[in-house]
């Protein structure tokens, strides 16, 4: 990818960009393990606005992120807590006390954070994969819906709804803020998405290839070396979720070609193998999740350079 040359940044105002108050109404997806401090910092640096996963960590660990993360930019930054794998009202309290106003909420109701959110005078963000969710949040109280369509990376919606039908369609029946996310790695696809009613992109892949992400070298060189059908989408019969094609996905796709039991598949999943690409970078035992926009990536840049890249496409 050739980074051109912008000397002046295009201007938004947007109602993503008034009600984080960032510039540019670029969000950087949460990612266990790939996204930390240095990235997130460096995203709203930029402008953007930069988002911690805390995944499975524990609250001593997770304040460790918050705070390096606000050692390193005094720009507003948001946390993101998947609902479905526990309880983070501790992570939540900790997070509250050190300033943090800006909480997402993924797979899971966001009615379990929400009023502690709002009494905080903090901002609630819910990613949601349809209208259904989305206006059932919005009735929570959250503030911004992500909408992540059928593109994006790690586990996807069931409906299989495309950004092209889904942001539309959302666009239409809410009042709140919409953030697009699924497949967009460029200004181009931002571009698109705005045109289709969203007033702001979530990124999460394009992010993994870029230097301050956390990703280990090899995740890095399987996602410049996607092709269009290297990010296929797995276990479609019970969780389905999108990774790069590899020796782990491969037979799992094999499993379901030959219609072996459900439990069969789950089993050989297992728990752990995120982690084991993300932090072990094992390739025979890690699943490498990724969104289908892998398959236009063409190299790792710096956090500047790519927001150099994407508001000059966006502006052509």
């Amino acid at each position: 990818m050739t980074v051109l040359h912008v000397p002046e940044r295009p201007v938004f105002d947007t109602a993503v960009t008034r009600l984080f108050g960032i510039e540019y109404p670029i969000i950087q997806g949460a990612m266990a393990w790939l996204s930390e401090a240095r990235l997130v910092a460096s995203v709203s640096n930029e402008g953007g606005l930069g988002v911690l996963g805390a995944s499975i960590m524990s609250v001593e660990d997770f304040e460790a992120q918050v705070v390096e993360t606000k050692r390193l930019t005094d720009r507003p930054f948001g946390v993101n807590f998947p609902l479905v794998l526990g309880d983070y009202h501790q992570h939540l309290e900790m997070c509250l006390d050190h300033g943090v106003r800006i909480i997402c909420m993924s797979a899971g109701s966001p009615k379990v954070l929400t009023p502690r959110i709002k009494a905080a005078g903090a901002l609630c963000v819910h990613v949601v994969p349809n209208l259904k969710l989305a206006q059932s949040a919005i009735k929570a109280g959250v503030d911004a819906i992500v909408l992540e369509s059928y593109e994006a990376g790690g586990h996807v919606n069931v409906d299989g709804i495309s950004s092209i039908t889904n942001i539309p369609m959302v666009a239409r029946h809410i009042d709140v803020p919409l953030i697009a996310a699924g497949g967009i790695v460029d200004g181009a696809g931002m571009a698109a998405a705005m045109c289709l009613g969203a007033d702001g992109i979530q990124m999460g892949t394009r992010f993994l290839a870029t230097a301050e992400s956390n990703a280990p070298e090899l995740y890095q060189k399987l996602l410049l070396e996607a092709g269009e059908s290297d990010v296929p989408v797995h276990s479609r019969k019970f969780h389905p979720g999108r990774a790069l094609k590899t020796p782990v996905i491969e037979n799992v796709l094999k499993m379901e070609a030959e219609d072996r039991p459900i439990e069969e598949v789950r089993a050989f999943i297992g728990r752990g193998r995120a982690k084991k690409a993300a932090h072990d970078a094992n390739l025979e035992e890690g699943i490498f999740y990724a969104g289908s926009g892998a398959a236009l990536l063409e190299d790792v840049v710096t956090v500047r350079e790519l927001f150099d890249e994407i508001l000059a496409q966006y502006r052509e």
